[in-house]
């Protein structure tokens, strides 16, 4: 079971942004809430218990009630970015939830989001998860809750008279992840858009290897970020990065992508009849990093991605094979793309 508690390193790490600290598991998760004359913004609402053991207790500390929050922004459909939907909206009807229309349907939905993203590659692959960890999601997850409206990206929001943000599609993670983009600081908020090399847990110990789904798009997400030339980067489960350190980070997240397609090809170069997708996560995972071992299934979102990715680009052939999915490097491929 998560534990969630007001943390101790809740700050404001922008003016009128603040960072709400908990953890979900052995992870922090940091919530964030713009605060404006205008209009005030809650960007992702945890896990179900959180609102009330996080967000509304700090709203209080700064003098607010959860009825004066007017939106909910929803990065992603994941338990401890959605999950807290529907304890916001029984506490506050007239707050609007929103999301990035790509990922509307999973947002909404806990069985949705359980099939088609939790689930996806139990068939197909012969990975997926237990009794004991769907009835734990399924808890973290709350009750359905209708999204309000969505966002596309390249809209604009205004908090306060002087003071607007920028929401921005930045996929990868998801299709309709979004970010949050804070000119007057230079402050983007990125929820898990971008995910460096790995997760720590909250003592600062490798965790949890990235969970990106979309090699392209995640890609192309890095590619934009470092073109806002952002002198703050927040996310939901990484210390804050100013100056220098958003860019290393973002090299650092682009740089776990191309290693783990390296690995891949030079795997299935020394398996000439090919390899299915668990058989890569067991031979590779202790080269992309030192996390606990035990946390080398998670790479199946990240390597199913990266596979998939050779196979679009022409460099890996997919098979369908008995009982599991099977990939072979290509003899001679066709390269119509690259990671870069």
């Amino acid at each position: 079971m998560a534990r969630s508690s007001i943390g101790k390193t809740d700050m404001e790490i922008s003016p009128g942004i603040h960072m709400i600290s908990g953890q979900v598991g052995t992870r922090p998760l940091q919530l964030f809430l713009l605060a404006g004359a205008d209009r005030r913004v809650l960007l992702d609402t945890g896990c179900a218990p959180d609102p009330e053991r996080l967000v509304f207790p700090y709203l209080e500390r700064l003098g607010l009630r959860p009825q004066q929050l007017d939106l909910v922004i929803v990065t992603h459909p994941d338990s401890d970015h959605c999950g807290g939907n529907s304890a916001v909206n029984r506490v506050s009807p007239k707050t609007l939830i929103t999301c990035g229309e790509a990922d509307r349907e999973l947002v909404e939905d806990p069985e949705t989001l359980w099939t088609r993203r939790y689930d996806s590659y139990r068939e197909p692959h012969g990975l997926g998860y237990g009794d004991a960890i769907r009835r734990w999601t399924f808890e973290m997850l709350g009750d359905p809750q209708p999204v309000d409206f969505t966002w596309s990206g390249g809209e604009t929001l205004r908090l306060a008279p002087d003071w607007h943000v920028e929401i921005h599609h930045t996929p990868g993670h998801s299709r309709g992840h979004l970010s949050v983009y804070d000119p007057r600081s230079r402050t983007v908020l990125i929820g898990d858009a971008v995910q460096g090399a790995l997760y720590l847990d909250v003592d600062g110990h490798p965790a949890l290897c990235p969970t990106y789904l979309h090699v392209g798009s995640y890609l192309a997400t890095v590619r934009y970020l470092r073109a806002l030339r952002a002198e703050t980067l927040a996310g939901c489960h990484w210390p804050v990065k100013r100056g220098e350190e958003v860019d290393e980070f973002l090299s650092e997240t682009a740089g776990f992508v191309e290693l783990a397609q390296r690995s891949v090809i030079e795997e299935l170069r020394r398996r000439p009849s090919g390899a299915t997708l668990r058989e890569l996560i067991e031979a590779i995972g202790a080269l992309l990093g030192d996390w606990p071992r035990s946390a080398d299934a998670e790479l199946m979102y990240a390597l199913a991605g990266n596979v998939e990715h050779l196979v679009a680009t022409g460099r890996v052939r997919r098979e369908s094979g008995a009982p599991f999915m099977r990939y072979r490097l290509e003899s001679a491929p066709t390269v119509k793309g690259s990671t870069s």
